[in-house]
């Protein structure tokens, strides 16, 4: 009896651990993409000086603000389209979907509005030196043009996941990325000839490029384009139903308060969390704006190149999400935490082999953004000090993905609160503001507060009083 239960369990551990990677590669290959193309991206816009990182880098602080509050609304769609789809009921997964889509019309509007009126403002309230506020201002007005499809694309990406879907997602947003690095070669340089060497034929080859030389704007332009045609590709692909969900646009268009209460009681306390996360993230950067322009393209290159670890943290937390939604639906608990825990081990594992390359190698991460003495040598410090953080990020990202899919946002939130706002932003003044530390007093103080912050939500996801709550 004992070696039937233990075959069992390896067998169900087995498949379980076949289902996590099922879901997360794509999402690990979307972010592979994601961030490869964000490294040469950031390596573009780092060819025009450090006033235009500094500028990509204050006008994107508040836009992934924005984008982490929508992608907080997404996952209330997530895990209620993961207990539909678990518990079989197709219709419902369908009719939750169609919600989320008003939903994201009415935000589009709004928010999109709102960044143009308040473009210069936001700039110069991340802490915007003279020279960087109008290269700043004009990138975040232009990327604020895209909000509508972004939005889109955003939630609608989280229906996708919830039941199941991790490709699709990876493909549109894949195209979008590479769409984005071609408008850059074109938008970003003035015309100009480059010298192809072609080794076979032993002969050089002057190539004519044209380019429009509108350097930070043209990079705005490529980015706000691109992201426009993952959100419109994304709505077309939902309205004709290709995969298990499909959305009628023709017929009851009315807005069901009811389905749209079940997705903010998730999403409200996920938003609320990403607002005060964001926000904290923005105060945390305010602080090392306050240091110089040099100190915050280091910190800039710095977070950048330790983005390559996000990967699968980011892929395991949407499989523990998807799963543990889905074996709640299906009323299976037990089999919920066991995929919570085997999504968290496989990311802990790759994360923790990425901190080990960051701190013995972290001049391979970072001589791609810039060979300027003073960021490299500053940029290496902080790498090294987050990597001894990277297993605790990654249980950050996969039990907080978890207790989502279960509808636990509220837990998720506290610990947020506390782990931003109680240690990060407090230990990163204390060091910056108090005791003079400078740029690597910031990184101590960000990888202390993942330290606990993946400590305090392995214990709320090891209590198992998630697997109650109603969504």
């Amino acid at each position: 009896m004992g070696t039937s239960k233990n075959t069992n369990e390896i067998l169900t551990n087995k498949n379980l651990t076949k289902q996590a990677i099922k879901l997360a590669l794509p999402a690990i290959m979307e972010m592979l993409m994601q961030t490869l193309l964000g490294f040469a991206d950031m390596a573009m816009v780092g060819s025009l000086g450090d006033s235009a990182i500094a500028a990509v880098g204050i006008s994107d602080m508040p836009m992934t603000t924005a984008m982490a509050i929508f992608s907080a609304i997404s996952v209330g769609a997530t895990a209620l389209v993961a207990r539909f789809i678990g518990a079989g009921d197709i219709k419902k997964a369908n009719d939750v979907a169609k919600q989320a889509l008003i939903i994201s019309l009415i935000l589009a509007i709004f928010f999109s509005f709102l960044g143009q009126l308040l473009a210069r403002t936001i700039v110069i309230l991340m802490g915007a030196k003279e020279d960087v506020i109008p290269q700043a201002t004009r990138y975040f007005k232009v990327i604020s043009l895209s909000l509508p499809f972004m939005i889109i694309g955003i939630i609608m990406s989280g229906v996708f996941r919830g039941t199941g879907d991790t490709r699709t997602p990876m493909y549109v947003n894949g195209i979008s990325n590479i769409l984005n690095i071609i408008g850059n070669f074109f938008l970003i340089y003035h015309t100009r000839i480059v010298n192809v060497n072609i080794p076979i034929l032993n002969k050089n080859v002057f190539i004519k490029i044209p380019g429009a030389g509108l350097e930070v704007t043209g990079a705005a332009i490529s980015t706000a384009f691109a992201r426009s045609i993952a959100g419109l590709f994304i709505f077309l692909i939902i309205i004709k139903g290709k995969g298990k969900i499909k959305v009628n646009i023709k017929e009851n268009n009315k807005i069901d308060f009811r389905i749209i209460k079940r997705i903010f009681n998730i999403g409200i306390p996920a938003a609320v969390e990403q607002f005060f996360m964001r926000f904290g993230q923005l105060l945390f950067f305010r602080i090392v704006t306050s240091l110089g322009t040099k100190m915050v393209a280091a910190h800039r290159i710095t977070l950048t190149a330790e983005s390559i670890s996000f990967m699968p943290g980011f892929g395991f937390a949407l499989a523990a999400t998807t799963l543990v939604g889905q074996y709640l639906g299906a009323g299976d608990p037990k089999l919920a935490q066991k995929s919570g825990y085997i999504s968290v081990k496989m990311a802990s594992i790759v994360m923790g082999i990425f901190g080990l390359f960051f701190f013995i190698w972290p001049d391979i991460f970072l001589m791609i953004f810039t060979r300027d003495k003073k960021i490299l040598d500053n940029a290496k410090l902080c790498l090294r000090i987050v990597a001894i953080s990277q297993p605790f990020l990654a249980g950050v990202m996969g039990f907080a993905g978890g207790l989502r899919g279960a509808g636990d946002t509220r837990w998720v939130l506290i610990i947020t609160f506390i782990g931003i706002w109680g240690i990060r932003l407090t230990l990163a003044y204390l060091f910056v503001k108090v005791l003079k530390i400078g740029l690597i007093g910031a990184w101590i103080a960000m990888s202390i507060d993942l330290i606990i912050r993946g400590l305090l939500l392995f214990f709320r996801f090891k209590s198992g009083r998630w697997k109650s709550i109603q969504v």
